[in-house]
């Protein structure tokens, strides 16, 4: 039987409709695992499909809806990426997709994949697909233990951290002016950026994991000192 320590779960998959460009939701994705929708419209779309709201109601809990209250130029795709930046502040690790013919996204794309930040666009529903959760890592063959060797930045040699903390050193790595000054706020940090389906207990294991690969220092007060500088 799997337990907490075995599996981290799924990453969240952020989902953001220019309902301006895109006018059909496909009502399937409303409440799958994982997933937050967010649906913006302008301020004259005043109709929803009834099928699509049922789902809305019953999901309220995974879906946003921005409604502007003026219309211009553009005014759409600027709440668009507010709202996106936002949900990448919140959750690092997390898959973006925005869904748009617009191309005038793809600058914002471009930028934010330049910060390991994982982010699409899809002209419709029909070419979204989402990513599966981290498999385990292969057992370990019977045999004397190899001698350990400290990873890479990058590369996090354990079974218990997965590509999600892999982004997190990079988002670390990518803006130290908001990296966590002690050890408590960054078991808090892990916790918020795996969607709080991960106990404190496991978020602290982890955060003594990636002192031991030499990532980051904790003094005696939990002070911690980051080793992430890129070479």
């Amino acid at each position: 039987m799997r337990t907490e320590t075995d599996e981290l779960p799924p990453p969240v998959n952020h989902v953001f409709l220019d309902y301006e460009n895109v006018h059909d939701i496909d009502a399937a994705i409303i409440g799958s695992k994982a997933v937050h929708l967010t649906l913006l419209f302008g301020a004259q779309k005043t109709k929803l499909d009834v099928a699509v709201v049922e789902k809305l109601i019953q999901y309220a809990a995974t879906v946003e809806l921005v409604r502007l209250k003026s219309s211009g130029r553009n005014a759409l795709d600027f709440s668009l990426a507010y709202y996106l930046g936002r949900a990448v502040l919140a959750d690092p690790c997390g898959y973006f997709h925005i869904i748009s013919k617009d191309t005038g996204y793809d600058a914002l794309i471009e930028h934010l994949r330049s910060k390991q930040i994982n982010v699409r666009r899809h002209d419709s529903f029909a070419t979204l697909n989402f990513s599966g959760p981290a498999k385990l890592a292969p057992p370990i063959p019977p045999g004397p233990a190899p001698k350990p060797k400290l990873p890479s930045m990058h590369k996090v040699q354990s079974p218990i951290v997965d590509n999600r903390v892999t982004q997190l050193l990079e988002h670390l790595s990518n803006f130290p002016a908001t990296r966590p000054k002690n050890k408590d706020r960054l078991v808090s940090l892990l916790v918020a950026q795996l969607g709080n389906k991960i106990s404190e207990t496991r978020a602290i294991k982890l955060v003594n994991h990636l002192s031991q690969a030499g990532h980051l220092t904790i003094g005696e007060k939990g002070a911690i000192t980051y080793h992430l500088e890129r070479k």
